[in-house]
């Protein structure tokens, strides 16, 4: 017998999925290429052997492109492709050894397993009020209008860069941050976003106050004792070019906060010439009287020397000399320049300063004794985000301890952490025992080497509109925050998100606000 009651209409719910955004739609098409496709695309046929594929950007409209990393003659290119302006190509590394694949890269295809240098994925579940993800390259969140942004909360926040001014006393030609304003974070803004982020994110590993320049906010010695008394902060870096610190009593004023505090020095070069074409300014002297006073105060110190190509590379020694002078500089920073933001010095993408050009005038220009193995990446969120070196320095001897290190053993304890402690170091010198001489040389270190010894040579190159990888975005541990306290990628908000994002509902120094 049929039921002959009448029915009740099903409703049928049709869910939609959400509209793919252009990085999306980039990465679905790169993940279906082989080489030969990947090739094709980009238009590429001097290829002499595929590394990956990736997306980048264009560089003359800044839209999301399809790309391929590749050797050519021992260098490293990447070619893109834009539907409305065309193919370009952009020099990633003038020595192919100095550039590797990470098992993080999935943003494309990689092509040659051999080249890829492993790092954990990176999992924050134990730390309290941390978030954890895969690094899958996967977009979780957008931060503009434009669907551009890639969320970093999953990732470790190795370094955190809170920009409190526009402002700068110095108008240089080159600058990321093309600082040329007159606004200021107000004091409790800083507050509220420091205190966002370590509710987020938990211990943060250290916090760089920076500008413009810093040291022009009229609550700079407020924001920097919030900080040192903040238990969530573990290190505060002071970026500065140190003309504020022309007065010995301003440099004094560090001291209460020298336990935690780390100042990194603007110091391209020692000639009048270069700093005038670099900064229009000639600070060399005053640097070296800061750096004099602040070692002699026990402050602790890096120094950041920007290259750019023809113009200082033959002065990196000289900068080197200067901090191994002085106890209490702890790193060198080399950074080859970065064409975002401010740069008026000549710019030809396929001829730039790479990372393993500055290893290279490391190894040619400074009093020291290492090789070009000496120098490794750094084991945090890709392998092409920065490589060093360290070295231990005590009783008048400065010795590279790397050659003792074995980099896959040491692996556990030396990733994801921006310094390591005494003990870490420890246990981390020693680990290659090739021969009986590393065995017996890395034992006595062991035991005698302390952190405060440390001294290390770093190179980050940071990626502008002709490098851009977005592979490198997807793991990235160098982050900045936005005008409203949002945490970005470094190298992302520089080449794609400062613009629109206005400093102009700022007070300026006269508002009673900041």
């Amino acid at each position: 017998m049929h039921d002959l009651a009448p029915k009740k209409k099903r409703s049928l719910m049709v869910t939609s999925a959400p509209p793919m955004s252009p990085l999306d739609r980039v990465m679905l098409e790169l993940r279906g290429l082989d080489v030969d496709g990947a090739i094709d695309l980009v238009g590429s046929p001097a290829v002499d052997r595929p590394l990956k594929t990736t997306v980048s950007l264009c560089p003359t409209c800044l839209a999301y492109v399809p790309a391929l990393v590749y050797e050519r003659a021992g260098r490293v290119i990447i070619a893109k492709r834009c539907a409305e302006h065309g193919t370009s190509q952009a020099l990633l590394e003038n020595n192919a050894r100095f550039y590797a694949l990470s098992n993080k890269d999935k943003t494309g295809r990689r092509f040659a397993e051999d080249r890829v240098f492993h790092i954990p994925e990176f999992s924050s579940c134990c730390g309290p009020g941390e978030s954890c993800g895969p690094s899958d390259g996967t977009e979780k969140r957008v931060f503009d209008a434009s669907g551009q942004g890639t969320d970093q909360m999953i990732n470790r926040t190795c370094t955190v860069l809170v920009e409190v001014t526009d402002a700068c006393n110095l108008t240089c030609r080159v600058c990321y941050s093309e600082s040329a304003g007159d606004r200021f974070l107000p004091f409790d803004t800083f507050k509220t976003h420091i205190r966002a982020l370590i509710e987020k994110k938990g211990l943060l590993d250290s916090v760089q106050v920076t500008g413009g320049e810093s040291t022009l906010h009229p609550r700079f010695w407020d924001m920097i004792a919030f900080l040192h008394g903040e238990a969530g902060v573990k290190k505060i870096f002071v970026p500065t070019n140190g003309l504020r610190l022309a007065k010995a009593e301003e440099r004094a004023r560090f001291v209460p906060f020298a336990d935690k505090l780390v100042v990194l020095l603007q110091f391209d070069a020692l000639s009048r010439e270069t700093n005038q074409t670099m900064r229009r300014a000639e600070p060399a002297e005053l640097r070296r009287t800061i750096i004099a006073d602040l070692d002699r105060l026990g402050v602790p110190m890096q120094l950041t020397m920007t290259l750019s190509k023809g113009v200082n590379e033959s002065e990196l020694g000289d900068v080197v000399d200067v901090a191994l002078d002085h106890h209490m500089v702890k790193l060198v920073a080399l950074q080859p320049a970065t064409w975002s933001g401010r740069f008026e010095l000549e710019a030809d993408p396929m001829e730039r300063l790479t990372l393993s050009d500055c290893a290279a005038a490391v190894l040619t220009r400074a009093n020291l004794r290492l090789s070009s193995d000496d120098f490794v990446p750094i084991p945090c969120s890709h392998p092409n985000c920065g490589w060093v070196t360290v070295f231990a320095r005590r009783f008048g001897v400065v010795h590279n301890v790397m050659k003792y290190v074995d980099i896959d053993k040491a692996m556990n304890e030396v990733a994801y952490k921006t310094m390591l402690s005494t003990e870490e170091i420890q246990k981390v010198v020693g680990t290659d025992d090739r021969s009986v001489v590393s065995k017996v040389a890395a034992w006595l270190g062991s035991r005698v080497v302390k952190s405060t010894d440390m001294f290390s040579i770093a190179i980050k190159p940071f990626m502008d509109r002709y490098s851009y990888d977005q592979d490198r975005i997807a793991n990235c541990c160098h982050h900045i925050t936005d005008t409203h306290g949002g945490l970005r990628s470094f190298c992302e908000y520089n080449a794609l998100g400062r613009r629109s994002d206005p400093w102009s509902r700022f007070p300026t120094r006269q508002s009673d606000s900041v």
